[in-house]
C-alpha cells in the first residue's frame, strides 16, 4: 500500500514535468522620454510634475511690474542704505589702510540711520565698530586693529 502511494506520487510528478509550461515574456518599456520612453509622454509627465510641485521659485515671485508688488520706495530706501554703508566702508578703508594712514577717519560716537545703529569706539586692541539692525534683530561687531 505504501508503495502504491509512492508510485502514484511519482506518476503525478512526472505528468507535471512532461506538460509544457507556457509563460509570457515581460518587456520593460520606460515611460519617461529621458530614459528611452516615448516622446509622446513628455507633456503629460511635465504637467503632472508641475501639478505636484509645492515649492515656488523665489526668483519668479519677484517681478518688476506695477501689479506684482514692486515697491519703488522700498527699493529707494535699500539703495540709500547700500550707498551709506558703501561710503562708510570707503572712509574706514581709506583712513586705516589708505595712503594717509591716519587713525582719525571715523569719530567716536553713535550714528543712527534708518533701522541701523552704528557705534564707533576706540579700544585697546583697535577701533570697534558695532552695527545693530533693529528690523532683523541682528548685530555685527568689527574690530580694526592698530598697526
Amino acid at each position: 500500500m505504501r508503495h502504491l502511494k509512492i508510485l502514484t506520487g511519482l506518476l503525478i510528478a512526472s505528468l507535471f514535468s512532461i506538460t509544457q509550461v507556457h509563460g509570457q515574456d515581460f518587456v520593460y518599456t520606460p515611460k519617461n522620454p529621458a530614459f528611452g520612453g516615448s516622446y509622446v509622454n513628455y507633456q503629460w509627465m511635465l504637467s503632472s510634475a508641475n501639478a505636484q510641485n509645492t515649492l515656488k521659485d523665489q526668483s519668479q515671485q519677484r517681478s518688476f511690474g506695477r501689479d506684482y508688488g514692486y515697491d519703488p520706495f522700498a527699493n529707494f530706501e535699500q539703495d540709500i542704505q547700500r550707498r551709506f554703508f558703501s561710503e562708510l566702508s570707503s572712509q574706514i578703508v581709506n583712513s586705516y589702510f589708505g595712503d594717509e594712514m591716519t587713525q582719525e577717519g571715523l569719530e567716536d560716537g553713535s550714528y543712527e540711520f534708518g533701522n541701523y545703529k552704528i557705534d564707533v569706539n576706540r579700544g585697546q586692541q583697535g577701533v570697534n565698530i558695532r552695527i545693530q539692525d533693529f528690523q532683523k534683530g541682528s548685530e555685527t561687531t568689527i574690530t580694526l586693529p592698530y598697526y
